[in-house]
């Protein structure tokens, strides 16, 4: 099951054990945001306020919902993890005044930020429940949390804040102060109506493609598998290490759109509303999207002269690079090549390289793509 070190597996006991013994509910219904499934985690005062703060453990749902779970594949549980933990709430914090509940301040995952690191929403609601607002900038994430029943006791408490191994991947146990100086901050910010604007969630419109690539990959497209390899190389140039990996996808435009750089770099998803100059079989791309101009620039697209289908895209990945000293990016060589999926030409196999590379000879990273049609 899971480790909190390289060689010191959980035992199923053990955490059969913990299931059972750290499942504590509370039989209450608050202005119309019932709390049965949650367990009080903290209190503390703000201001004149009173708030109390409760926490619902995605392991011990996942475990009455699939009474399996434990006998199931690492993979497997890692997707119902993470399906859990985007389409439900983790914590509430309510904030009280003279025993009355003034606000409920809920940490909802938001499954349209699927491939954001800081995937969390913050929803504020009436005291009759209505969402009154909701917080689009939380900058929370994670996937494994200190309240979790996995991490009460001793041994467990000595994972927090670390990276650990955890179904046969490393994560970090997100400790509960960083998300409690965090919405508190936000709700101090709330009861001083000085929530800045651009914090705020907004509907956003779907991008409209600007390829017909991208328009098959949305109405045919129902999963990808992606096999991501780190390559290295000896002096000579031969392949000394490979390091793969393997990735899955089940909502194209969500990932293409997102901020992740192998999902950007696997499926290029261009708007209608960028700049397109076509010369002969080329076309170079100018987008105004954020996340393409994040990671990628000097885009140009070859198509195909008698089919009319893309053929590949090459341009410049920008490598974006983080240390005390502040930020730096550095650019290597993109390419994507692609093949015919069904009745359309889609992104196959990607590649990155150095810039002096131009024959893509020795690719530093290669993504192949495998498309599961509807």
């Amino acid at each position: 099951m899971s480790k909190y070190s390289n060689n010191a597996p959980v035992k199923k006991s053990l955490f059969l054990f913990l299931s059972i013994a750290f499942i504590a509910v509370l039989n209450l219904n608050t202005f119309g945001q019932s709390l049965t499934e949650f367990k009080e985690v903290d209190k503390f005062k703000l201001s004149n306020y009173n708030v109390k703060v409760y926490f619902k453990d995605p392991l011990l749902e996942l475990i009455k919902t699939y009474p399996d779970f434990d006998g199931k594949e690492n993979q497997i549980k890692h997707k119902l993890l993470s399906d859990y933990l985007f389409h439900n709430s983790l914590y509430i914090f309510q904030i009280s005044k003279k025993k009355e509940v003034q606000k409920n301040y809920e940490l909802f995952g938001n499954p349209q930020k699927l491939r954001e690191r800081n995937y969390f929403n913050l929803n504020v609601l009436k005291p009759d429940g209505t969402l009154e607002k909701s917080i689009d900038k939380v900058n929370l994430g994670g996937r494994f949390f200190e309240h979790m029943v996995l991490f009460q006791s001793e041994r467990g408490k000595q994972a927090i804040g670390k990276g650990v191994q955890i179904w046969g991947y490393f994560d970090k146990i997100e400790p509960y102060e960083t998300f409690k100086n965090r919405i508190t901050d936000l709700i101090k910010m709330d009861i001083e109506n000085s929530i800045p604007d651009d914090l705020l969630a907004k509907k956003m419109a779907q991008i409209e493609p600007l390829f017909d690539y991208q328009k098959f990959g949305l109405s045919h497209v129902k999963g990808r598998k992606l096999t991501i390899t780190v390559l290295q190389y000896d002096s000579l140039g031969n392949v000394k290490n490979k390091y793969p990996r393997i990735e899955s996808d089940e909502n194209l435009y969500l990932s293409s759109t997102s901020k992740e750089l192998i999902w950007v770099m696997a499926f290029p998803f261009f708007s209608a509303q960028d700049s397109s100059i076509q010369n002969e079989n080329r076309i170079k791309v100018s987008s105004k999207l954020e996340n393409i101009n994040h990671y990628l620039k000097d885009i140009n697209v070859t198509i195909n002269p008698t089919t009319k289908q893309v053929e590949r895209i090459l341009g410049k990945l920008i490598i974006h690079s983080y240390s005390s000293e502040g930020h730096s990016t550095s650019d290597v060589l993109y390419q994507a090549e692609f093949a015919a999926i069904g009745e359309f030409t889609l992104p196959k196999t990607i590649k990155y390289c150095a810039l002096d590379d131009k024959e893509f000879k020795r690719p530093t990273l290669t993504i192949e793509v495998e498309y599961e049609l509807k």
